[in-house]
């Protein structure tokens, strides 16, 4: 009887101590919950285009070995009635103070959060950390085609000012089709492209979208369309 009313304390003792989250619970991993442990409420994100880095104080001075990171899925955080989080990564150093998330969405708001490990053994959850990768590159411009023979059509743009762009990505369109990717260009400073497999009587519609070296991505640019002959 004793044993049973101390599991029944304990069940209650967790759910008071992850906000009432039934399936924050079921996701803390592989570690037993200890309420006495230390949270990790110091962390700082800083978010780029397809990663968010993270930095906050070590704390082996209070007997952590290490650390779990807990994310949600892009944007679900918010319109989650349960809120769900995922354990994403396991730090197994105490002097650890450093984590990079990657492979991240664009403009896509991610919800975070850290325990501390020791002995087999987790911290309730840390502060909820909100925060948005940055947007796309701005689109490149001045994109002019021409048909220079009767199987060839060829592309010129204005290389891209973001010296984070690695290379470009060409797509094409035909007679008003899905856009498949047809090429890539696999240098900033290079601006220009050319298509040997158009066929007169089509109508090709080009597109270019520019690649950083994170593989982030512009918007793509405006559309040209030519009229083969």
């Amino acid at each position: 009887m004793k044993r049973l009313m101390q599991i029944s304390l304990t069940a209650i003792l967790l759910l008071l101590l992850n906000g009432c989250n039934p399936s924050a619970l079921a996701n803390m991993g592989n570690e037993q919950l200890d309420p006495t442990l230390p949270k990790l409420d110091n962390a700082r994100a800083i978010p780029s285009n397809t990663s968010v880095a993270f930095e906050w104080q070590p704390m082996a001075r209070k007997g952590v070995q290490g650390y779990n990171i807990y994310r949600t899925q892009t944007n679900q955080y918010v319109n989650s009635p349960t809120k769900e989080l995922e354990k994403i990564a396991t730090i197994r150093n105490r002097f650890a103070s450093h984590y990079v998330d990657t492979g991240l969405q664009q403009n896509s708001t991610y919800t975070y959060t850290f325990t501390t490990l020791r002995d087999g053994f987790e911290s309730p959850h840390g502060k909820i950390i909100s925060i948005k990768t940055l947007p796309p590159f701005p689109a490149i411009t001045f994109l002019k085609g021409y048909q220079k023979a009767i199987n060839t059509i060829k592309l010129l743009w204005r290389p891209h000012t973001d010296m984070r762009v690695k290379m470009y990505k060409i797509e094409r369109s035909v007679n008003g089709g899905e856009w498949k990717w047809i090429g890539t260009v696999k240098h900033r400073m290079m601006s220009e492209y050319i298509d040997n497999s158009v066929a007169p009587g089509n109508s090709y519609a080009y597109r270019v979208i520019a690649v950083g070296f994170d593989d982030s991505f512009s918007k793509p640019s405006s559309n040209v369309t030519i009229q083969t002959r």
